[in-house]
């Protein structure tokens, strides 16, 4: 997202301000910094479009499968790509479907954004030079070639006539079609204006002064131009801050890389004079320290300190051995090429200090308070989370804070995020008409959500124990409100036990579970308990257990019929009327008592 001037100016007072997002009622309950989650950079990790990359060009495998350590965790690679590679005529690109667009697939695929420089003269030992100028220009429209070499650099190359008309025209043609193709998409975190000079990084020092003029300004100031026609949403950035580009003609969306960071970035006052071109002091020189308000800081740790740069022992603040820390707070970087801590990496305490430099540059976002208030109508609240920046940048694409209950009962995102530029400010975002449940508001879950973070690969908060995709709150119901009611919870189902009647004939009572072991199903002869029927002679008679196991539908029991007892009292054990002494083991035909 490229913000305008205004926007910048707007910005440039927010430290410890507050923007507010929808202006709400008073709270009614409030959770500070205290109540949420801890600030906890590792929380954020891996942390998209920040931190400490390198190529996957550079380690076995190459961007197809590359066998790199990755601590500290990166989330980009870089990728050096020749013109001649890409573009073979003025208007023909074929490159892009066989060079350009493999790579940053292969690295989106790894949850990866690519960082693209593109490059017509790439300094090589002798022997092993190869040109990346397009050979149609010099077949077909007579470009001057100009072979040269280095003992400083111990390289040799060979530069095109950078204010040949016809180098322009296809300068032009091939940033407006890179433009056309890739301006937006979300795989591209940074874009590298390159192109001209060694490495595409807009110089052609040696130690012969008479090719440090070979880069005409005007063709400067054609390439910005034409990178800021093309480019509205990808961010890019020159190597060196270029009065047409940055300062008091800030161009939206335009950066700066320092590719010897920490080796000539600061003038730590330790050189005996003042250092005037250092990388500092020319961002200062222009009036441009501001620019890392809309175009985004990168660069390359310088290749000889990348080894030592983070050991206890490193010398940091003497000459060209410059404090990392230092070094990334003044110019507010968002990331750094670091080939050793992916190629032969880090440990112990360096590897600490690797990390803790990884975490440090870039954006930081922390919820530092939620609040609630009651709505005036309806049984909702509105909820308000203040964002506070606790990086040293600003994330540089769309970022929104999302709000949801984890039952599904309310779900919303709210923009601007992204608007936090400055470390210390804040800005607050507030939720309206979310459900005044306990069910809701006991179980809120906070993220953030950005089109640029790309498959499985999420913005995270920089707080909380572990890991900061969440974070979760709990805030109580508008006071005087009933509670909310819960679903009945339904009774137990108990799954009944099918049973059926069962009968047997004896003279005496048995056990009933004698008569389930024993007796016939009932229904029978034996149609009334405690009498004669269908049991013959001898004195039997029917004895019945309703509640038999077994049955799949048990038949309906009649209810014995009362005895006639004559007045007289019923003994338990035979069941028969006795107006004695009931005898538990009376035979029946002493009717079961004493008289």
């Amino acid at each position: 997202m490229k913000r305008s001037l205004s926007t910048i100016s707007a910005l440039l007072g927010l430290t410890m301000t507050s923007i507010s997002i929808h202006a709400t009622a008073a709270a009614y309950h409030t959770l500070s910094s205290a109540d949420l989650p801890p600030a906890n950079a590792a929380a954020a990790r891996p942390a998209p479009l920040k931190g400490f990359l390198t190529s996957s060009e550079w380690h076995t495998g190459g961007y197809t499968d590359p066998q790199y350590y990755n601590d500290p965790e990166s989330t980009m690679e870089f990728y050096y790509i020749g013109l001649s590679d890409v573009m073979t005529g003025m208007t023909n690109f074929p490159g892009f479907d066989t060079v350009v667009e493999p790579r940053i697939a292969a690295s989106a695929s790894r949850g990866k954004h690519s960082i693209l420089r593109f490059y017509m003269d790439y300094p090589q030992p002798a022997g092993s030079y190869d040109s990346h100028t397009p050979q149609f220009l010099i077949d077909d429209y007579n470009l001057t070639m100009t072979p040269w070499s280095s003992v400083d650099l111990n390289a040799v190359g060979s530069s095109p006539d950078y204010s040949d008309e016809n180098l322009k025209t296809a300068l032009n043609n091939f940033v407006a079609a890179l433009g056309s193709r890739y301006d937006g998409d979300e795989r591209i975190g940074f874009l590298q204006v390159g192109l001209l000079g060694f490495w595409g990084e807009w110089h052609t020092w040696t130690e012969d002064s008479a090719t440090h003029s070979w880069i005409p300004d005007t063709t400067k100031m054609e390439l910005i131009d034409a990178f800021d026609a093309a480019f509205q949403t990808t961010q890019v950035q020159i190597r060196y801050p270029h009065w047409y580009a940055v300062g008091a003609n800030q161009r939206q969306g335009f950066g700066l890389h320092d590719d010897s960071f920490a080796h000539s970035t600061i003038d730590e006052g330790v050189y005996g004079a003042p250092m005037s071109w250092f990388f500092w002091s020319q961002v200062q020189s222009t009036a441009a320290t501001d620019f890392w308000m809309s175009g985004a800081m990168g660069g390359e740790v310088r290749p000889e300190l990348q080894a030592t740069i983070f050991d206890d022992n490193y010398a940091a603040g003497t000459q060209y051995k410059q404090d990392f820390g230092m070094c990334a707070d003044t110019t507010h970087a968002t990331y750094m090429l670091n080939y050793h801590a992916f190629g032969a990496s880090y440990a112990g305490n360096a590897l600490a200090s690797a990390r803790a430099a990884s975490d440090q540059m870039g954006y930081a976002f922390r919820i530092a308070e939620v609040s609630v208030a009651e709505r005036s109508v309806g049984d909702t609240v509105d909820i308000t989370a203040t964002v506070i920046q606790d990086g040293i940048a600003p994330f540089y694409y769309d970022l929104s804070i999302a709000l949801a209950c984890p039952d599904g009962g309310f779900s919303d995102t709210v923009g601007g995020v992204d608007g936090i530029v400055s470390e210390g400010s804040t800005a607050s975002f507030t939720f309206t008409a979310v459900p005044a449940t306990s069910t809701c508001l006991s179980s809120l879950d906070f993220s953030l959500s950005s089109p640029y973070a790309l498959a499985g690969a999420p913005v995270k908060f920089s707080q909380g124990v572990s890991d900061g995709t969440v974070v979760a709150v709990s805030l109580p119901l508008p006071p005087g409100s009933p509670p909310s009611a819960s679903p009945p919870t339904p009774s137990p189902t108990t799954t009944p036990v099918a049973t059926q009647a069962k009968y047997v004939c004896s003279k005496n009572m048995p056990l009933p579970t004698t008569i389930c072991a024993e007796g016939s199903v009932a229904g029978g002869d034996c149609a009334n308990e405690n009498e004669n029927n269908g049991c013959q002679k001898g004195g039997k008679r029917c004895w019945w257990n309703p509640a038999c196991s077994g049955g799949d539908n048990p038949p309906p029991i009649t209810p014995s019929p009362t005895p006639n007892t004559g007045g007289c009292p019923v003994c338990p054990p035979t069941g028969q009327s006795c107006c004695g002494t009931c005898i538990d083991s009376g035979k029946p035909s002493g009717r079961g008592c004493s008289v």
